[in-house]
C-alpha cells in the first residue's frame, strides 16, 4: 500500500504532466483557429447555397492545417483531462483568448478597442484565481 507521501509527489507529477498537457492544447488550439481564420479569409463569404461545389472549394492549405491542428489539439485536450480536474481544465484553458487574442490583433489587424482588453484582463485574473486554488489542494 502506498504512503501518504508517494501518492502525494503522483498526484503532484500528475498535475504537472496535466499542465504540460494543457499547454500543448492551448498552442496548438490558437495555432488551428489563426489557420482557419486566414483560410476563411482568402475563401471570402460563405454561405450555405453553394452547395457541394462551394464546400468543396473551402479546401484549401489553411483550412485543411487548421483543422488538422484542431484534432491534434483535441487530443491534448484528451490527455490533460487525464491529468487535470476539469473545474481547473477548462477555465483555464480560456487563455487561449489571450492568444488569439493577441494573433488577431498581430496578424489580421483586428480592433483592440479598451472594452475588449478589459474582458481580457478579467478572464486572465480569474484563470490567475483558479491557479492559486489549485495550489491549495
Amino acid at each position: 500500500m502506498a504512503n501518504t507521501k508517494t501518492v502525494a509527489i503522483d498526484k503532484s507529477q500528475d498535475f504537472k504532466i496535466g499542465l504540460v498537457y494543457l499547454a500543448i492544447d492551448i498552442l496548438v488550439s490558437v495555432a488551428a483557429q489563426l489557420l482557419l481564420k486566414r483560410g476563411m479569409m482568402e475563401l471570402g463569404e460563405f454561405e450555405f447555397s453553394g452547395g457541394v461545389s462551394y464546400l468543396l472549394s473551402m479546401i484549401n492549405p489553411m483550412i485543411i492545417g487548421g483543422l488538422i491542428l484542431y484534432a491534434c489539439g483535441t487530443v491534448g485536450w484528451l490527455l490533460c483531462l487525464t491529468k487535470l480536474d476539469l473545474s481547473f481544465a477548462y477555465p483555464a484553458g480560456t487563455m487561449q483568448y489571450l492568444f488569439i487574442f493577441l494573433g488577431a490583433w498581430m496578424w489580421f489587424d483586428e480592433n483592440i478597442s479598451l472594452l475588449r482588453i478589459a474582458g481580457l484582463v478579467v478572464i486572465c485574473i480569474g484563470v490567475v484565481v483558479l491557479a492559486l486554488d489549485m495550489k491549495k489542494s
